[in-house]
C-alpha cells in the first residue's frame, strides 16, 4: 500500500480543512499518516474521525513560529525518521512553517518523496510589511527547489508561485479555496430558522436584537478589535457581537470589551463546533482579517445567506466585490466598519439583496471544483518501489527496550540484565542502547553481552543523545508485537512479562499497560507505590499515572504517534510527556494492581535534581496540563511543583515520601 503523510502545524486543521482531501488519497489507495503539533488547540481534533478512517497520527514538536528554532529543529528530525520508517511515497504540507519542515524533511530524508505545498496564504503580497517580503519570499523561492507541486488558493498567489523554479516537472496549481461543502452550510429551512431561534435565546441574545457573527482564531491578524471599537462608537444598545474562535489573543480582546463596557453585548464564544447553525442565527458577517489566503468561514457565511462585511485582502477579493454582494472595508478604518455594519442595520432589504447575491458567489468555491482539481494532482503522484518488511513469523513476541548511559553501578546493571534474561516468557529480543557512555568497564560489559544471549542486540552511539533519543532508536528496529520498557537498574520481576503479555492479549481495548512496583535501594526495600488501574485526566496531575519501566506497549501505537520526545526540554520527562500526549490523542493505558518490579530509588539522592531539571518538569507539566484542558484552576498549583520541592530539605521530602511509599 502507498502511503501519504499530511503535515501542518495545529492538530485540528486536518479535521477542520482537509477531510476531502484524505478522501481522495485514501481512493488512490494510499495509506494516511498525519503530523502536527496535537498540544496546540486551535481547532477541534477530531482523532476519533480520523482513526475511524484509518489516520495513523503522529505528534511531533512543530511550531507556528519559524523562529522556535530548537523545536523545529526536533520537529524536522522527526519528520525524516517518520518518512524514511513509514516508507511514505507523498508529502503533503501546509500552513507557511509545515511547508518549510515538510519540504526539508523530504529533501533530507532517505526517501525523497513526492511534495505538494498547499499555501493558504503565502506572507508576502501586494501590500505586505517589507519585513515580509525580505525573509518570507526568498525562503520560498528556495524551498520550491523540492517542491513538486505548489497548490494556490488566490490569483495574487498563484501569478507569484508561477514564478518559481520547481522540482523538475513540477508547476504551481490553483484551487477555489480548501472546498465549500454546502450540503452543511445553505440557506436555512424552516426548521432551521426554528432551531436558530433557539439558539439565540440560549445565547441571551434578543429576538429583535442585530447579531454579529466572526468566526476565527483569536489573533492580531483576525483583526477582531475594529469591530469592537466600531460597535462602541455606535449609539445602538441592541446590537450584539459573537465571536467564534479561540487564540492566543483572547485575553487582551476581553480586557477592550471591559474598557468599552461591552460586556453585555459582545461575547467571546470560543470553539463553535456546529458553524453551520451558528451562522443562521446571525443578520450579519464580518471578517476583518488584515491578511488572509481565502478566508473559507467568509464563505460558509455567504452560503448559510447570511450578508458579508469584510475587510479588503487578497482573499477577500477573490469572492466579494464592493456592494455587489457584499461591503468591503479599510481592515484599519473603524469609521468603515461603523459605517458598513449601520447601512446593514438601517436597511435590512439592503441586507437581504447581498445575501442573496453572495449564494450565487459562492457556487464557484464548492468542495466538488476543489475535488475534481485535487483528484487530478494527487494522480500524477509516480509509483514507488517499497522495501519488503520480515515475515510476522519471524518476528519475536516482545521487543524489550533499554537505553544505557555511564552507568557506574555495574552491578545493578547487570542485575537489570539478568533480570529480564530469566523472564519466565522467552520469546523476546532485548535491544540495548548504549547511549555514547564514557565508563570503560560497562563499555566492555555491553560489548560482551551479545555472545552471552543471542536475544540480545546492542545499539550505540559515540555521544550521548539522551534517553528519548536512544528508546527511538530502539523503536526503529524492534521486531516485537509489543514494547516492553526497561531501565539499567531495576529488576522484573521473573514473571512480569508473561502477566503483561497475557493481560494485553486479552484487552485489545488498551494500548499499553503498566504495574505497581516495590521501591528499593542498597539497604533493601523500603516501600511500594501504587498506580490507579484506568488513569483519567486528573491523575495525570500529581505525577505520571504510569511507572515507566513497567510499562509494555502494543509496538503498533508507534507507528500511529511518533515515539518519546527528543528533545533537552523534556530530558528526565521524556515517559510524563508521552503519557500525557497518548491520552490527548485518546489512547487508554492500564495499571496491573500487582509489583512486577523492584524500582531502584536511593533515598538520599533521588530528590536532589538540579534546579534545571525541576523547571523543564515545570514547562512539561504547562505543556501537558494545557493541551489536556486541566491548567486551570488546580493545574497551575502542580505546574510550580517541582521548583517548590527544590526548596524544601531533603530530609522532610523523603520523610513524606516514605510515609505515603510514593514517587
Amino acid at each position: 500500500m502507498s502511503k501519504a503523510l499530511i503535515l501542518t502545524t495545529t492538530g485540528g486543521f486536518l479535521s477542520q480543512f482537509e477531510l476531502n482531501n484524505v478522501s481522495l488519497l485514501v481512493e488512490n489507495g494510499y495509506q494516511i499518516h498525519y503530523a502536527a503539533n496535537f498540544g496546540v488547540p486551535i481547532y477541534e481534533v477530531k482523532d476519533q474521525t480520523l482513526r475511524d478512517m484509518g489516520v495513523v497520527l503522529h505528534h511531533i514538536s512543530i511550531e507556528k513560529s519559524p523562529f522556535k528554532l530548537k523545536k523545529n529543529i526536533w520537529a524536522l528530525r522527526e519528520l525524516v525518521r517518520i518518512i524514511d520508517r513509514e516508507q511514505i511515497d507523498v508529502i503533503h504540507c501546509h500552513n507557511p512553517n509545515g511547508g518549510v519542515l515538510g519540504r526539508l524533511a523530504a529533501f533530507m530524508s532517505k526517501r525523497k518523496p513526492f511534495v505538494i505545498y498547499t499555501a493558504h496564504g503565502f506572507h508576502f503580497f501586494k501590500g505586505a510589511p517589507l519585513k515580509n517580503w525580505l525573509f518570507f519570499y526568498p525562503a520560498e523561492k528556495f524551498l520550491a527547489r523540492f517542491t513538486d507541486r505548489i497548490i494556490t488558493i488566490n490569483h495574487e498567489d498563484y501569478r507569484m508561485a508561477r514564478k518559481f523554479t520547481l522540482r523538475k516537472k513540477g508547476r504551481a496549481v490553483l484551487i477555489p479555496g480548501v472546498g465549500l461543502n454546502t450540503k452543511v452550510y445553505h440557506a436555512p429551512s424552516e426548521s432551521e430558522l426554528d432551531s436558530a431561534k433557539s439558539l439565540r435565546k440560549e445565547m441571551q441574545i434578543p429576538e429583535n436584537a442585530f447579531h454579529i457573527v466572526s468566526a476565527g482564531e483569536l489573533n492580531d491578524n483576525k483583526n477582531h478589535k475594529v469591530v469592537i471599537e466600531a460597535l462602541a462608537k455606535m449609539p445602538q444598545k441592541d446590537i450584539y457581537y459573537s465571536i467564534c474562535g479561540e487564540g492566543p489573543g483572547r485575553q487582551r480582546l476581553e480586557k477592550l470589551i471591559a474598557e468599552h463596557g461591552l460586556e453585555d453585548r459582545v461575547f467571546l464564544r470560543g470553539y463553535r463546533y456546529d458553524m453551520y447553525r451558528f451562522w443562521h442565527t446571525a443578520d450579519v458577517s464580518v471578517f476583518p482579517s488584515y491578511r488572509e489566503g481565502m478566508g473559507m468561514a467568509a464563505l460558509e457565511a455567504m452560503a448559510c445567506k447570511v450578508p458579508l462585511i469584510a475587510a479588503d485582502n487578497r482573499g477577500s477579493r477573490e469572492y466579494l466585490f464592493h456592494e455587489e454582494n457584499g461591503l468591503v472595508c479599510d481592515p484599519s478604518s473603524v469609521e468603515d466598519f461603523q459605517q458598513a455594519i449601520q447601512k446593514l442595520y438601517e436597511n435590512r432589504e439592503y441586507g437581504e439583496h447581498l445575501a442573496r447575491r453572495g449564494l450565487e458567489t459562492v457556487k464557484r468555491f464548492t468542495i466538488e471544483r476543489n475535488e475534481e482539481i485535487m483528484r487530478s494532482v494527487y494522480q500524477e503522484i509516480p509509483v514507488f518501489e517499497r522495501v519488503v518488511e520480515a515475515p510476522v513469523e519471524d518476528c519475536p513476541m516482545v521487543s524489550v527496550i533499554m537505553g544505557v548511559y555511564n552507568q557506574t553501578q555495574l552491578s545493578a546493571f547487570e542485575k537489570a540484565v539478568q533480570s529480564v534474561l530469566q523472564q519466565t516468557f522467552e520469546d523476546f529480543e532485548f535491544l540495548i542502547y548504549n547511549d555514547g557512555s564514557s565508563v570503560p568497564e560497562l563499555n566492555a560489559y555491553i560489548d560482551s553481552l551479545e555472545a552471552m544471549d543471542t536475544r540480545i542486540k546492542i545499539l550505540s552511539s559515540e555521544k550521548n543523545n539522551g534517553l528519548g533519543y536512544a528508546l527511538n532508536r530502539c523503536i526503529d528496529v524492534a521486531r516485537g508485537k509489543y514494547l516492553a520498557r526497561m531501565d539499567a537498574d531495576d529488576i522484573s520481576h521473573p514473571n512480569r512479562f508473561e502477566v503483561e503479555v497475557n493481560f494485553m492479549e486479552k484487552h485489545k481495548e488498551y494500548m499499553w499497560c503498566g504495574s505497581n512496583c516495590e521501591l528499593f535501594d542498597e539497604q533493601g526495600k523500603w516501600g511500594d507505590s501504587h498506580r490507579p488501574k484506568n488513569p483519567e485526566v486528573e491523575d495525570y496531575l500529581r505525577y505520571s499515572p504510569y511507572i515507566h519501566p513497567t510499562v509494555m506497549y502494543r509496538a503498533e501505537l508507534f507507528d500511529r504517534v511518533a515515539g518519546y520526545a527528543e528533545e533537552s526540554t523534556t530530558k528526565r520527562c521524556e515517559d510524563y510527556e508521552l503519557f500525557m500526549r497518548l491520552f490527548k490523542l485518546g489512547y487508554k493505558g492500564y495499571n496491573i494492581q500487582e509489583s512486577l518490579l523492584n524500582y531502584r530509588v536511593d533515598r538520599k539522592k533521588y530528590h536532589k535534581r538540579n534546579l534545571l531539571d525541576r523547571w523543564r518538569e515545570s514547562k512539561v507539566r504547562y505543556d501537558g496540563y494545557r493541551s489536556l484542558g486541566i491548567l486551570w484552576p488546580k493545574g497551575w498549583m502542580y505546574v510550580f511543583r517541582p521548583v517548590a520541592a527544590a526548596l524544601v530539605p531533603n530530609a522532610i521530602i523523603m520523610s513524606v515520601k516514605e510515609s505515603v511509599a510514593q514517587l
